[in-house]
This record gives structure tokens, C-alpha cells and sequence, in this order.
């Protein structure tokens, strides 16, 4: 009897780890682990992608909100505004640039229209990354840029964004494959826009290593301080 009891309580252990185990690795995707490009396949087989029937950059764009595909560094991003997640235009999202030649995804972009969420893919980024050498920031809005392992990674964060009456802080992620030159030059503009005239200097430079502090101290030294204004060092 006593040894019956104890082969049950052993089972039963055994099948509460299981679901402890499983319950651990159930989520099995992030996107702070894609390393750009991918295979189209290799999210389509994992996730449903709407076709948005247009090109950005000649590339072709889809989008997903599903719950599944929104982490980023294991932090779950997924929400929306007015609790309308299966409405694009007030849920947080990504969208998948595919060039069709090649079945790959060459970009990635993460909206979050969620002041909570935007937060929470500022730090996972900053927790991956650490310090930006590119950080342009006022009261309302600001501009940040990662490089790594070949992929860009351009934030844009806006504190003025209403939706349907209320207002939201709202965040703007794109990560780029470097070799996707249309694309990537295409996100040059903007609030990004100074990186693109760093980028001509880089290639003018004689220097063996050129950072966008380098460039910063040129402008100064020729008098063109606007690049400075704004700038967090």
C-alpha cells in the first residue's frame, strides 16, 4: 500500500513538472531573435500573415496581430487601444517586409500604440543593447538607432499620438537587413536623417574606426552645431 502511494505521488510530480516545463517553454518565438534575413517560411509556418497588397521599398509587407508573435526580449508587447486587439489600426502589431524574388523577410516592423507596452520595448532594448550612440530626443518625441549582427535597428518613440480620443505613447520599431539597400536607405529620413550624413562622412573618413561621436565633434569643429542640439551623448 505505502508503496503504491509513493509510485502515485511519484507520478504525479512527474506530470506536474512536465506541465511546469512545458508551461516554460511554450512561448517558442521572439522577435528579438530574428537575425534579418530569414526565410519567408519560417514565419509563415508558425504564424498567420494578412496581406496588406502593397510594397514599401519594393518590398511586400503582411501584417499579424496575434498574441504569439508579439515578444520582444520574452517581454510580451501584445495590446491594444479601446481593448479592440483584431483592429490593426488601434492594436499593437508587426509587420513583415518580404522581397517575393527570394521568399525572405529583409524587415521587420514592431507598433506599439500602448503607453505600457512602448515602455516595456524601450527597456528590452536598452536590456539588449545598452547605450545608443544615436539618441535624438525633445519633451514629445525621440529617435534612437542599434546596429547588430548586420541589422539596423531604428526606434522611433511619439508621446503625442492620439487615438479614438486618448492619448498613448506609441512606439515605432524597425529592424532592417543591412543588405536590403532600397529599404534601409528608405528609413534614412526624419528623426534618422543625420545618420544618413554620418554614414557619407564614414565612407570619407580616413579612419580606421569612425563612430557617430566622431562625426558629432567634426560637425562641431565646423560650426554646424545643429547637428549637436537635441542629441543625447
Amino acid at each position: 500500500m505505502i508503496r503504491t502511494k509513493t509510485a502515485a505521488l511519484r507520478t504525479l510530480g512527474i506530470l506536474v513538472m512536465g506541465i511546469i516545463t512545458q508551461s516554460c517553454h511554450s512561448q517558442d518565438f521572439d522577435l528579438s531573435a530574428l537575425v534579418l534575413p530569414v526565410t519567408e517560411s519560417s514565419i509563415t509556418s508558425k504564424f498567420k500573415l494578412e496581406d496588406q497588397k502593397f510594397q514599401t521599398a519594393g518590398l511586400d509587407e503582411y501584417i499579424s496581430l496575434e498574441k504569439e508573435v508579439l515578444y520582444f526580449e520574452g517581454k510580451s508587447l501584445y495590446g491594444s487601444i479601446d481593448n479592440s486587439p483584431t483592429t490593426s489600426y488601434l492594436a499593437n502589431n508587426v509587420r513583415f517586409y518580404i522581397d517575393k524574388k527570394t521568399n525572405q523577410v529583409e524587415a521587420y516592423r514592431l507598433e506599439t500604440k500602448t503607453t505600457a507596452e512602448t515602455s516595456k520595448l524601450e527597456k528590452a532594448l536598452e536590456a539588449k543593447f545598452g547605450k545608443t550612440f544615436y539618441y535624438y530626443k525633445d519633451p514629445d518625441m525621440n529617435f534612437r538607432i542599434w546596429e547588430y549582427k548586420g541589422n539596423t535597428y531604428f526606434l522611433e518613440v511619439n508621446s503625442t499620438t492620439v487615438y479614438n480620443g486618448q492619448q498613448t505613447v506609441t512606439g515605432d520599431l524597425c529592424v532592417v537587413n543591412n543588405k536590403s539597400e532600397v529599404f534601409y536607405n528608405y528609413y534614412l529620413a526624419g528623426g534618422f536623417g543625420y545618420y544618413q550624413d554620418y554614414l557619407r562622412a564614414k565612407k570619407k573618413s580616413q579612419k580606421k574606426v569612425y563612430t557617430y561621436n566622431d562625426f558629432l565633434n567634426e560637425m562641431k569643429a565646423e560650426g554646424r552645431d545643429y547637428y549637436l542640439k537635441k542629441v543625447v551623448r
